[in-house]
């Protein structure tokens, strides 16, 4: 339906107009969210088929555009009214071209005060560092607070992007200190075979020292029982030694002066990480279909902000909650 202006002929759609589409656009912006939204829980073909059952005439490769464009709007930060603490990890995904799983998804993550996590940064860049593009964006928001607790796998390529710039609580994931070990042993295997008696109790002591006890309040009862947990890992790291593990040995000993910062600074907050959950999340679909850096960083976006940061496309004036994520103009 259109209106025309009767003294210069000017036509007006009143259609477009309610939907806010601009004179180029074919699909508005709501309905562009929607579909962005739809090829990022599943893939376009399955998306083009659901639009097919709807009545709607939508193919995969319209579906394909809207996710790339609702991806570019998105621009994650750091909330001020949440929590001073978090993780940074990074997982291998696949990118076309690129042998294997060879280039790397970065993640910052953000506790809220309720107890969830939220994504406060994501980029894709090599494994060797890169992680300053990520904190850059974050980097005011990371000053603020008196103090920043921040839960890594031991990379510490991730501390340069911040060193100097942020006084952070350094806490090592204790759910990464029992795994990434097996790949320490692995490297070790001319001295230990994988499941035998000598790997399995190898693997048993990491276990108990990395084990948290509830109930600790006091400061003399924490300081004892870090003490006890630093004499079990000397004794453990010597043992090691004694039987010529090299690399268990450098795995453990690069990693004990970080096992206990959270519980020493009597810091809230859990010492083992929740972004594994997050990677799980985002590789469900990112590992399916091959993607350029951009397409993977785009559809990984949509799925993120989705799941953990409360986009809701179905409103269509603001989908974004304020204080989540933040569209760039």
């Amino acid at each position: 339906m259109q209106i025309q202006c009767s003294g210069c002929g000017h036509k007006l759609s009143i259609t477009r107009m309610r939907l806010g589409l601009d004179p180029d656009q074919r699909i508005a912006p709501g309905i562009r969210r929607k579909l962005g939204l739809l090829g990022a829980l599943t893939t376009f073909r399955v998306a083009e088929t659901f639009t097919v059952t709807v009545g709607l005439a939508i193919n995969k490769m319209t579906i394909w555009r809207s996710v790339q464009r609702t991806g570019e709007e998105i621009a994650f930060s750091l909330d001020p009214k949440e929590e001073a603490r978090g993780e940074a990890d990074g997982t291998g995904i696949g990118i076309r071209g690129i042998k294997k799983r060879g280039r790397e998804l970065k993640v910052q993550m953000q506790y809220m005060k309720g107890g969830a996590i939220r994504v406060a940064g994501i980029d894709i860049g090599s494994y060797n560092g890169h992680w300053n593009r990520l904190f850059k964006r974050n980097l005011k928001a990371l000053q603020e607070p008196p103090s920043f607790f921040l839960v890594t796998d031991g990379d510490t390529s991730i501390l340069d992007g911040l060193a100097g710039k942020v006084k952070i609580f350094y806490q090592r994931c204790l759910w990464h200190i029992p795994h990434q070990p097996k790949f320490a042993l692995w490297q070790d295997r001319a001295k230990v075979l994988r499941k035998s008696p000598e790997w399995l109790s190898v693997m048993a002591r990491v276990y108990e020292i990395c084990s948290l006890r509830s109930g600790l309040d006091e400061d003399d009862e924490i300081r004892a029982w870090i003490a006890l947990k630093t004499k079990m890992l000397d004794a453990f790291v010597e043992d090691c030694r004694e039987k010529e593990y090299r690399h268990t040995v450098a795995y453990l000993e690069s990693a004990k002066n970080d096992l206990f910062t959270g519980i020493s600074n009597r810091l809230k907050g859990k010492t083992t990480s929740r972004v594994e959950w997050l990677f799980r999340t985002g590789n469900m679909r990112v590992n399916v279909s091959q993607w350029t850096t951009p397409g993977a960083l785009n559809v990984t976006q949509v799925r993120l902000v989705y799941d953990y940061n409360g986009f809701d496309p179905t409103f269509s004036e603001n989908p974004y909650p304020e204080g989540f994520a933040q569209v760039s103009t």
